[in-house]
């Protein structure tokens, strides 16, 4: 069989509907998407091109140099081109819906809880997902191209379809069974009265619809002449590992994968002076960030620099080498004016009483690496009391296992981590921890066997059945790693918790989900005298079981389990606000798309109250002036990349995968003219 070209020709030649872009965090997903976007418009000037970001922390804006939102915009200078960055409604906007309304009545409400469902975990997929429905209805655009969140996340909403049609077959089940209720407790609120010349709610109707368009997309998805995923990774053991599980993934869901991008390649010859002029300009380009960031945070953050190493940070000794660079026990100029504030994390090692650390920001910067290391300072530390530290990940691609080296159990209970004697770590998957839960609430809750035994059980749906169902559900992962933050503020078996967060715009979300769950159950409570109609008509057809229970007595029961549940939120959320006892860290790189995403998350935590007084450098080529110097760490670097490469063509032989080589450039892909250029690395042209 005849090798398959090296490139992406066949993506931009192809006549495929949809084309996800996507891989780990920070490997130039965005870069690509952008560019392989404009190289589609303009290989088909008679079709038209929508570039749509599916990422919480949108980059298009900044790739292009143009803003855009959440409704399509012409991408100036690339004719037939469209892009947009796929938002949830905003709160501003639903607010005015609600006052529209009068600040009372069905739309008020509604338009209440839809302000509070933006904020939720998992909407960024959801939202992401309607879009490209509106898409297979509208057949607006001949081809979308998707620059999708990191990998865990973008399997999530990949995965949306399937899960979604499931659902509907299940709800279109109970509507069979409770429709004529459910309508007339409408009318009885006045939200489905059919007055005012209005047609009745057919929710039916509805259902026997979106279900039709679901299952396009889910035929649609599964079709390789029409749906493409192009994977984008660098030549590093973290990312390699992980473009490999989400090539299984795709497999598992029926969308084809062929196409491996391998981005960031440092010359073959090391020594030549193409090499020695790239590592002067990436200096230079790192020199004027890093002084942006000066300007930025010198004056109220620690700012801790930290170099580009010739090996990877893997396994407990080399953890503990870059534990010293992280407290400041070693440590490299840099250059950088001296402060009152100490170029290192030592101010989070010695703050007594400080229990929880967040370590986030733009994928690929090095979180993960940074969060292990600071808990193993911590570990140390705390041993000489013989106290215990936790590390944790609510990423839903883990690499606390990759960067230990060691299996660390799923199921959302912590791990001795081997070489450490206080050192625990958790890696919360979020489908092993919904199976359990809903086995458990299926085989022993008191309250899940009074309703399913009560006149209303037979109407209730088979909790096995919501349990495969919510395994999946896009935002799953940050609920689950939220139960498990709730269950270690009670515990408090740890001195110090460090948490390696999912990237910037799921950890927003994460961290933001306690004022919204605490405004949700508060708004729940002030709709219950609305939702009396319902639940009285349902307990009053059902009767009561031979205990004499009625379905509305257990969901009183279930009533005060949500209270009990809204003491606990507000617990965390107090947590997370007090300084004494919360902070987080902030890790980045000197590039552009990275230092703008660090500014507005620093600025979002401000917005909600969180301490944050520390922000990471990372991968800071060393300003060394000596030739040699700097050719040796290029050498190491290159020798290391070329083991990984050898690891790609075996998984992904030429016979089967394009496998696209783009080297590390000496400048920044910004702007259209950089990214046609880039988009004729992309595919040869």
């Amino acid at each position: 069989m005849a090798e398959l070209a090296a490139n992406l020709s066949n993506v931009v030649s192809g006549q495929f509907k949809w084309i996800f872009v996507g891989g780990k965090g920070g490997v130039g997903k965005t870069t690509t998407a952008c560019a392989l976007a404009v190289a589609v418009a303009a290989a088909r000037p008679d079709k038209t091109v929508c570039l749509i970001s599916t990422d919480p922390a949108h980059n298009l804006s900044d790739a292009f140099g143009q803003k855009f939102s959440r409704e399509p915009t012409s991408v100036t200078g690339v004719p037939g081109l469209d892009a947009m960055e796929v938002e949830p409604p905003s709160a501003d906007s639903l607010v005015a819906t609600a006052e529209g309304a009068g600040g009372a009545g069905p739309e008020a409400s509604l338009a209440a809880m839809s302000q509070l469902t933006s904020a939720i975990p998992g909407i960024d997929e959801a939202v992401s997902f309607g879009a490209l429905m509106q898409s297979v209805q509208s057949m607006q655009y001949d081809t979308v191209v998707f620059d999708t969140a990191p990998t865990g996340h973008t399997l999530r909403l990949l995965g949306f379809p399937k899960l979604l049609d499931m659902a509907l077959d299940k709800l279109t089940e109970l509507h069979s069974q409770l429709g004529p209720m459910f309508n007339a407790g409408l009318a009885a609120m006045g939200v489905n009265s059919g007055g005012d010349g209005n047609e009745p709610f057919d929710a039916g109707a509805r259902l026997a619809e979106l279900s039709t368009v679901v299952k396009q997309v889910v035929t649609q998805f599964r079709n390789p002449a029409s749906t493409t995923f192009v994977a984008v990774c660098i030549p590093e053991f973290l990312s390699v590992y992980e473009t490999e599980r989400l090539s299984q993934e795709l497999s598992k869901l029926g969308i084809a994968c062929n196409n491996i991008v391998v981005n960031q390649l440092i010359p073959a010859n090391p020594d030549s002076a193409a090499s020695a002029q790239l590592y002067t300009a990436r200096l230079a380009i790192q020199r004027k960030y890093l002084e942006q960031m000066r300007e930025l945070y010198s004056d109220d953050f620690h700012i801790t620099p930290l170099p580009l190493l010739a090996a990877e940070v893997r396994g407990s000794d080399s953890l503990r080498s870059f534990a010293k660079r992280v407290t400041g026990e070693v440590a490299v100029d840099f250059g950088l004016p001296t402060t009152d504030l100490e170029p290192s994390l030592t101010n989070i090692m010695s703050q007594t009483g400080l229990v929880w650390t967040f370590v986030g920001g733009k994928g690929g910067v090095g979180k993960t690496t940074t969060s292990a290391a600071l808990a193993v300072a911590l570990a140390a530390d705390a041993a000489k009391r013989s106290a215990k530290v936790l590390v944790v990940s609510t990423d839903p691609a883990h690499n606390l296992s990759d960067a230990f080296g060691v299996k660390i159990s799923p199921d959302a209970k912590p791990t001795p981590v081997a070489g450490f004697d206080n050192l625990y770590a958790m890696e919360v998957d979020a489908a092993t921890v919904t199976e359990e839960f809903f086995a458990n609430l299926s085989a022993s809750s008191e309250e899940a066997a009074a309703l399913r035994n009560s006149p209303l059980g037979a109407l209730m749906p088979n909790t096995n059945d919501i349990g495969s169902l919510a395994k999946n559900v896009p935002g799953i992962d940050e609920a689950v790693s939220f139960s498990s933050i709730m269950r270690l503020v009670r515990s408090m078996d740890f001195e110090r918790v460090v948490f390696d967060m999912a990237p910037t715009g799921h950890a927003l979300r994460l961290l933001g989900l306690p004022d919204t769950l605490d405004k949700l159950l508060a708004k729940l409570s002030d709709m219950k005298s609305q939702m009396d109609p319902i639940l009285s008509m349902l307990a009053t057809s059902a009767g009561r079981d031979a205990n004499g229970a009625s379905g509305q007595s257990v969901m009183d029961q279930l009533g005060e389990r949500l209270e009990s549940l809204q003491a606990d939120v507000r617990e965390v959320a107090s947590t997370l606000s007090d300084a004494e006892k919360s902070t987080f860290v902030a890790v980045a790189i000197a590039e552009f798309l990275s230092v703008y995403e660090t500014e507005r998350l620093v600025q979002e935590l401000a917005n909600m109250g969180m301490d944050v007084r520390n922000v990471v450098v990372n991968q800071l080529m060393p300003p060394t002036e000596a030739v040699e110097d700097r050719m040796a760490i290029l050498r190491a670097r290159a020798k290391m990349q070329a083991g990984y490469v050898d690891q790609i063509e075996e998984l992904y032989p030429p016979d089967d995968f394009h496998v696209t080589r783009v080297p590390m450039l000496s400048e920044e892909v910004r702007g259209v003219d950089a990214l046609r250029a880039f988009a004729t690395r992309l595919t040869n042209s």
